[in-house]
């Protein structure tokens, strides 16, 4: 419910410069990414809004021709945030209720937006995966008998 997950194909003679690209534009969003991994990377927002920071995860799987980029976005909560909600909902609910409202509606307004940047810049690099990914064509539901 506050994470998403997109995936994307690319060709593989645009890796260093795909990789360059997110890293720039994560960190002009406010969300520096550090590698964790061999082919992974993570970061956390550096502003909140309404309690919520942005958490990127974002992992590479090459596979032949090219590779995916998975990038997930997860909804950090601030302890301040839940303490206060935690607070209000037991002296006066209904403003619990808006104020968690408003703040899933903020956070899902700052996700398509985070993906929008993230995906813009690399629109023209995007490639179509190469041949079927969910098994032979013609087998499966749908398929002609």
């Amino acid at each position: 419910m506050l994470d998403k997950n997109e995936r994307q194909f690319f060709a593989q003679e645009h890796a260093e410069s795909v990789l360059q690209t997110l890293t720039g534009t994560l960190h002009a969003q406010g969300v520096p990414l550090a590698q964790t991994g061999p082919n992974q990377w993570s970061g956390r927002g550096q502003v909140a809004s309404q309690g919520i920071v942005p958490k990127v995860l974002v992992s590479m799987m090459p596979m032949q021709g090219g590779f995916f980029l998975d990038v997930r976005v997860v909804a950090d909560l601030e302890t301040n945030a839940i303490v206060l909600l935690i607070v209000l909902w037991l002296v006066f609910f209904p403003v619990a209720i808006i104020l968690a409202v408003m703040a899933y509606q903020d956070w899902e307004r700052r996700q398509v937006y985070l993906f929008q940047s993230v995906w813009a810049p690399l629109a023209n690099r995007i490639a179509a995966p190469p041949g079927p990914q969910f098994g032979a064509p013609g087998y499966g539901y749908g398929a002609p008998r």
